[in-house]
């Protein structure tokens, strides 16, 4: 009976661990930026390959950002051996700059393109440019899809942000893609969800270049213990009676006052004489603290 209850606990666990990881994952993924996709009469939540395309966020220091060539990377994950024609996008913030490798080349494959045969960069507008992929058969892969390089303004300034986008377009004649060979209804669900639940826009941002004040607060705290000590020594002898007090507090030792009574003598005198008295006294001393390419214009017709 305990060992079923045990199980059933572990399983709700799991569970809950699976949703919310699910749940961490897409947080930050959304639509694809441009116009909306038209998703038809395609149920996209039941796509069977969900990815992600993510793009670089990036920050620089208020004193590296002005003009700095900044690496920008358009990654895939979630759909390794699922897609081939791709057709897609990148725009940045006009401030930016796209700065082209030695080549001239406008942005560079990278590993997850590595088995597709066909691979294409090229200018589209003054802030944006367009990729496209194509192969005979589905061997895209996750990872590092495109990297490309912008170039932040010389006038940046802390709290500047460049957003870099990857924006859906449709014309038409073709329309951007991410799909498989066949473009079977597994590759429309895919390209349905890549571009209204599955892109991670990106972003170059400077520092902002605020002071914080840090304040300390020391409290101190004195205890003071007094000690006293009295301790009181007689002597009685056959002539007197000798009496002495002594009081200590911490180190500071009073001297001790010392008072001495003669006890009353008795002697013969003559009748008539008066007899000698002393005087009695005592003294004490007392002292006292947080924390195929289809340019991938990869050109799917569209319907007329």
């Amino acid at each position: 009976m305990k060992k079923n209850i045990f199980k059933s606990a572990f399983a709700a666990l799991a569970v809950s661990a699976v949703a919310l990881s699910a749940s961490a994952v897409s947080a930050f993924a959304g639509p694809a930026a441009g116009q909306a996709y038209d998703a038809g009469n395609l149920d996209v939540a039941s796509s069977p390959v969900k990815p992600t395309l993510s793009i670089t966020k990036k920050t620089l220091t208020a004193a590296e950002a002005p003009n700095a060539k900044v690496t920008m990377e358009l990654s895939v994950e979630g759909a390794a051996d699922k897609y081939a024609a791709t057709g897609l996008h990148i725009q940045f913030d006009p401030k930016l700059k796209l700065i082209p490798d030695e080549d001239g080349a406008l942005a560079t494959a990278g590993r997850a393109a590595r088995l597709l045969e066909l691979k294409k960069a090229e200018a589209d507008t003054d802030n944006s440019f367009f990729t496209a992929t194509g192969s005979s058969t589905n061997n895209g892969k996750d990872g590092v899809l495109w990297s490309f390089v912008l170039q932040v303004p010389a006038d940046a300034q802390p709290g500047d942000k460049y957003d870099v986008q990857v924006a859906y377009q449709s014309r038409t004649t073709n329309e951007d893609l991410f799909t498989n060979v066949k473009k079977d209804e597994e590759g429309l669900l895919m390209q349905a969800w890549t571009f209204t639940q599955g892109i991670e826009q990106g972003y170059i941002q400077v520092e902002s270049t605020t002071s914080s004040t840090t304040t300390t607060t020391t409290t101190t705290t004195t205890t003071t213990t007094t000690t006293t000590t009295t301790s009181t020594t007689s002597t009685t002898s056959a002539a007197g009676t000798t009496a002495r007090a002594t009081s200590a507090a911490g180190t500071n030792t009073a001297k001790p006052a010392v008072t001495t009574t003669k006890a009353k003598a008795t002697t013969t005198t003559k009748k008539g004489d008066s007899p000698k008295t002393g005087v009695a006294g005592a003294g004490v001393a007392v002292a006292g603290l947080a924390i195929a390419v289809g340019t991938a214009f990869a050109l799917r017709k569209k319907e007329d």
